[in-house]
């Protein structure tokens, strides 16, 4: 496959993401948490923090998102290992652990400001957190490999 039709497929793969963000945070979520606030309405005060919170880390997530579009646009333009996919591969990486951030917080939040207890949903929260930093990490990663190849290749560039 040539790079331009990998970085299509990326990019059809990414905007897929980018729209299972959209609907699980802009619509399944909110409506899950309204129908919950009704069913518990000891947990309403949690509602629009808890909303907030999500949209927060939709933003993030998305951010990471067009992070990794002009990294797609970049490989279709041939330029794989350069410095700018490095910085963008970290910044995806400082959102991700952001996110993971996010969601730790969201655990201790509600006991500490409430003093509600979210019960086992602190699970799914722990669990998302664990996703997020590896997903981070994965991307410094890939960051720091990017750097290191688009060194030797401005150094072949030079020899050459």
């Amino acid at each position: 496959m040539n790079q331009k039709r990998v970085a299509r497929c990326l990019m059809v793969a990414g905007a897929m993401a980018g729209m299972g963000i959209v609907i699980v945070f802009g619509i399944c979520l909110p409506v899950i948490a309204g129908e919950m606030k009704a069913m518990y309405p000891e947990y309403s005060p949690l509602y629009w923090p808890g909303l907030i919170g999500l949209w927060c880390a939709a933003a993030l997530f998305l951010l990471g998102l067009w992070e990794y579009f002009r990294v797609c646009a970049r490989i279709g333009r041939g330029q794989s290992f350069c410095g700018d996919n490095a910085r963008s591969l970290t910044r995806i990486a400082l959102y991700m652990a952001l996110d993971g951030v996010l969601c730790i917080a969201a655990i201790f939040a509600p006991g500490l400001v409430f003093h509600l207890d979210i019960g086992p949903f602190w699970i799914i929260l722990f669990l998302c957190a664990m996703a997020c930093f590896a997903l981070g990490i994965l991307a410094w990663g890939l960051g720091r490999l990017v750097q290191k190849a688009a060194a030797i290749q401005e150094e072949n560039d030079l020899t050459v």
